[in-house]
């Protein structure tokens, strides 16, 4: 099934959150391929001015932050106005916050992590509804194997990331007969600005190495053709790297593994680490 539109496909229009660098940047640049039109929303002025002037008449740019409702409905209302509507919505825009455990965590960075990702996923989707209303259109929004696996030392992270998940879920279910589609983004770790940073903050790049292979970062290509492929079929989950689908089918058999995990010496030494590196004696 494809996106439900009053317009040609060629006339569809797709707002991205995150839109100035990495997944919603690199999305954006697929869907304009597509002859598909995009609103791209961000805090970060020179980068979403600079993606508008990149992608040319089939964008349109505007300054908002996830954590200012007013500045998304703004947003919602001229990129609608500019295109004549808004056929999907993706909830892209995210931070990874610091690594660190949950004593020894900055009280104002974890509520930070929680505002951004999931708050502002929220602030984002309802901003949106009554113009995908309009359209019988899609709602993606971004979440990650976070909501999976257990990531000691990104505590906010996790809870986001979950958090993300269930307010899809519940959304799919409240949006059933409006003939709005709901889809939820797993990802595993991308080559994007944010993961760089986390490679170079010792915790957290310690915390990528403790994953193994979920921790390599792949192309940000592979998230924004997977963000593409879930827009054009209005997927329930959208996934990147390959593996990503059987770690989702598995995740009962894995959170029995979570006392195990516990016990292992490296996870130990990476909760040690994070906890005397932010100030907190173990």
């Amino acid at each position: 099934m494809t996106m439900e539109s009053n317009q040609e496909p060629g006339g569809r229009v797709v707002v991205i959150t995150g839109a100035g660098s990495g997944i919603g940047a690199q999305t954006a640049r697929l869907l304009v391929t597509r002859g598909i039109r995009v609103g791209l929303l961000d805090r970060d002025e020179k980068s979403v001015r600079a993606m508008e002037s990149e992608l040319g008449i089939l964008s349109a740019a505007c300054v908002a932050d996830v954590t200012d409702t007013a500045s998304l409905t703004v947003a919602m209302a001229a990129v609608a106005d500019h295109f004549g509507g808004i056929d999907a919505i993706v909830a892209n825009a995210g931070i990874s916050g610091p690594g660190a455990t949950v004593e020894s965590i900055d009280p104002a960075e974890f509520e930070r992590v929680i505002d951004i990702n999931l708050l502002g996923v929220w602030r984002t989707v309802r901003a949106a509804l009554p113009f995908v209303r309009e359209r019988r259109g899609y709602v993606l929004a971004i979440s990650s194997i976070a909501a999976v696996i257990p990531c000691p030392t990104m505590p906010a992270y996790a809870a986001s990331k979950a958090g993300v998940e269930q307010f899809t879920r519940a959304l799919r279910m409240e949006l059933a007969d409006t003939g709005i589609a709901v889809g939820t983004a797993y990802f595993g770790a991308i080559d994007t600005p944010m993961v760089a940073r986390m490679r170079n903050e010792p915790g957290l790049n310690q915390l990528l190495e403790r994953l193994g292979f979920a921790g390599r970062p792949v192309p940000v290509g592979h998230a924004a053709a997977a963000i593409v492929r879930g827009i054009e079929s209005r997927h329930r989950t959208v996934s990147a790297p390959a593996y990503v689908p059987a770690l989702l089918a598995l995740r009962s058999v894995l959170a029995w593994t979570d006392p195990l995990l516990a016990r292992l010496p490296a996870i130990r030494e990476l909760v040690r680490d994070a906890a005397v590196a932010n100030g907190a004696s173990r």
